[in-house]
């Protein structure tokens, strides 16, 4: 060789030497990746070390002499930890086992030195990957519909019932307050009632105390009610008495009937209802009430051979709007 040839020779080895690269996995030197994982990572997807030597086992832009670690944190993150042969760390944390391929691919190919280093400019810079992986960090947690401490509503409401032979139709106000969750108010309806085989219809009054507790389970809310009430009913004014013209017996002018039964009757009061929207300004709502009791004292025998009194029991729909604070 001549001496100007064997000086290149020896130029060339040089620059080749300070500008040598990382030899990587498709290079050869290192099979795979070095991947371990605590067991509680283990446990939380079974297969994650399978997903992840599948997808980057053909890749040749990365470097299989890399040490990767994969441990859960307190809070139930996913730590990544990744370790190059020349030194080079670098560390990821994600929320679900599903990022952690996206965040590990990025690592690879652009890890983080762990201590400053000189400049270097490669003579073919690797292809840059965005990071793409989210995690409970990035992406704010939905709060929930966090519990009124306070709040006020008026209800209108009608609906029918059922039971003990009769069926009605009435409608009311409901007045409530609702503190942390817990519902106290108190509701006025007025309802007639008829026998199903025809008869005299009967009209009531009704006042209640009501209780109960309100459940939020999403876009809507149930409350579960009950309390005690009081009903003070009358014949209708459609309903007629017989009463005797003279001391002879005939038959005269029939007599305006009795208008109300004494005294109150004691009542019990049930309701679920499901409102729609509760936390807006204005919400409708549907749901089941009814009541149980004594029939109370009827009335003097009339012209129906039904007696025109309460019904023991009724079941029935209800349908309304509300009112109310936010």
């Amino acid at each position: 060789m001549k001496p100007h040839q064997r000086a290149l020779s020896v130029l060339w080895t040089l620059l080749g030497t300070l500008g040598a690269r990382p030899v990587h996995a498709s290079e050869g030197g290192c099979p795979a990746i070095s991947l371990e994982a605590d067991d509680d990572v283990r446990q939380r997807s079974a297969d994650l070390l399978y997903r992840i030597r599948s997808e980057l086992a053909g890749r040749a832009d990365i470097d299989r002499c890399a040490r990767v670690r994969l441990g859960l944190e307190d809070g139930g993150d996913i730590e990544i930890s990744v370790t190059l042969p020349d030194g080079r760390a670098a560390s990821r944390r994600v929320a679900e086992p599903e990022d952690v391929l996206p965040a590990l691919e990025g690592v690879l190919l652009l890890p983080e030195p762990a201590l400053p280093a000189a400049p270097r400019v490669p003579a073919r810079p690797p292809p840059r990957v965005e990071w793409t992986g989210r995690s409970d960090r990035d992406v704010p947690a939905t709060p929930a519909p966090a519990v009124r401490n306070l709040g006020f509503e008026l209800s209108a409401l009608t609906g029918a019932r059922i039971g003990d032979g009769q069926y009605g139709l009435g409608a009311g106000a409901l007045s409530s307050v609702e503190v942390k969750s817990w519902l106290v108010g108190f509701e006025g309806r007025a309802d007639g009632y008829q026998p199903t085989g025809g008869g005299d219809l009967v009209t009531a009054l009704e006042l209640g105390a009501l209780a109960g507790k309100r459940l939020y389970l999403g876009g809507v809310a149930l409350d579960l009610v009950a309390g005690p009430a009081v009903v003070m009913t009358g014949i209708g004014p459609g309903e007629t008495r017989t009463a005797p013209a003279n001391g002879t017996g005939a038959t005269g002018a029939t007599a305006p009937p009795p208008r109300s039964q004494p005294g109150p009757v004691p009542r019990l009061l049930v309701g679920a209802r499901v409102n729609l929207g509760p936390r807006s300004l204005f919400r409708t709502f549907v749901g089941i009430d009814g009541e149980l009791g004594p029939r109370g004292e009827a009335p003097p025998e009339g012209p129906s051979p039904v007696p025109a009194r309460l019904p023991a029991y009724t079941v029935g729909l209800a349908v309304g709007a509300t009112v109310g604070t936010r």
